[in-house]
This record gives structure tokens, sequence and C-alpha cells, in this order.
């Protein structure tokens, strides 16, 4: 399936470009099934947010296994994080992200953005339907976009369509 089977035809580049970052993360996700592929494609913060929520009540466990958990969530926070722990966050988070949204890859795109500050976008996916009406919310993926100068756009959540907050713990 190509993109132009999924996703209305906008004429403006950023959109492309915004659509192109949400199409690959849903398939390094729900496709590839692999968050490692899809982890370049996050913005830092959500990063770091999902580091603070896998390990939030676990901070003594960490702790007593050799672990700061700052310093597991700063390493997270990286492209292609190199920390021993990845494999096991990996390893955890998939199986619930593949149960949450299955298929999502396979999902289209809203045609156009909603912007909810000056360099970050609202957009959703939604399952496609032979009527092209989806009336049931519960099954829309929202990607909060956030557009970075040097990176170009990431996904800043999926989890909702709010602005993420790193702390102990978390909003995402």
């Amino acid at each position: 399936m190509s993109l132009d089977d999924r996703t209305p035809q906008i004429e403006d580049a950023a959109n492309t470009a915004l659509h192109t970052v949400a199409f690959a993360f849903t398939e390094a996700v729900w496709g590839v099934q692999s968050l490692a592929k899809a982890w370049p494609l996050t913005d830092p913060v959500l990063r770091r947010c999902m580091a603070q929520a896998w390990l939030w009540g676990q901070e003594d466990r960490a702790r007593e296994a050799g672990f700061d958990p700052d310093d597991v969530v700063e390493a997270f926070a990286a492209d292609q994080p190199e920390h021993p722990l990845w494999c096991v966050f990996e390893e955890l988070q998939l199986p619930s992200l593949l149960e949450w949204k299955p298929g999502a890859h396979e999902w289209a795109v809203t045609a156009r953005p909603n912007p909810v500050a000056l360099d970050v976008e609202l957009i959703y996916m939604v399952p496609p339907t032979e009527d092209g009406i989806v009336s049931d919310a519960s099954v829309f993926l929202p990607l909060v976009m956030r557009y970075d100068p040097v990176a170009g756009w990431r996904v800043l959540n999926f989890v909702s369509d709010g602005r993420p907050e790193p702390g102990w713990p978390p909003r995402l």
C-alpha cells in the first residue's frame, strides 16, 4: 500500500513531511514491530517520559540493580540508546503497544494537522473504512508532532493528544 492510497493529496510540502514521519513511525512500531526503529522518529521529551513511566515505582529496584534511574532516562533520550536496560524496555513495551492499536501501520492520516503551538501539530491516524467514515473515537491514534529545525518532524506524543512532561511521574 502506498502513501497515496492512504492519504489525501496535499500540495503542502510541510504537511507531506509531517505525514511521512507519522507513517514511518506507525510502520516501525506496528508494522516492523521494532521500538528501536521507531525511536529516532520520536522527540527526546517523549523518550524521557516513556522511560520515566516505565521506571516509575521501580526506582529502588533499579538502584539495587546498579542503575541510576536518571541516568537510564538520559541514556534512553538518545536516538539509538546504548544502555543495558534498553532491550528489556523494548521487550516489555512493544507487546502492549501492539495490542493497544493493532494494525495502526495500515491506517490513514487526517488530511490537515491541527496547530497546537508554533512548532507543534496534532494529527490523527484512523483505520480505513469502506464508507470513509470513522465514528468510534477510541480507535483514533493521536500523533502530536513537533518540528525540530535540525531533525525535522518527530513524534512528541502518541499516548494522548497532549504535550508530555517529564518528571517522576511523567505526564503522557
